[in-house]
């Protein structure tokens, strides 16, 4: 009997450690599964900055601030900051629908707050 027992508390410690290795094995899947999700994410982020800033080299391109323009006065950076992000924020509704509709729905509770 003394025999039958210590085979079981085998058995019983094998199954044990099996279990441990099984959730370990889980954990590491998660971990490795977030970091995935992680890094997906960022791809997504960057991605989405690198396109930002193509359509304002694009924007900045139709407003006229580029080429053989010389240095902008003082004065005239405001101005033309402003006429770069009216044609930026028209190719944004462009590439992002989307988006603009929730600016449009942002801009309406803002009036009714007023």
């Amino acid at each position: 009997m003394a025999h039958d027992e210590h085979e079981h508390e085998l058995e019983h410690e094998h199954n044990h450690d099996h279990d441990h290795d099984h959730a370990h094995e889980h954990e590491v899947e998660e971990a490795l599964e977030e970091a995935l999700e992680l890094d997906t994410q960022s791809q997504i982020f960057l991605e989405m900055r690198r396109q930002n800033l193509d359509l304002l080299r694009i924007a900045t391109e139709v407003a006229g601030y580029t080429g053989e323009h010389g240095p902008l006065k003082p004065g005239d950076v405001r101005n033309a900051l402003r006429n770069i992000w009216e044609v930026f924020a028209e190719f944004y509704t462009w590439v992002d629908p989307e988006e603009a509709e929730g600016d449009d729905e942002d801009e309406g509770e803002d009036d009714e707050d007023e």
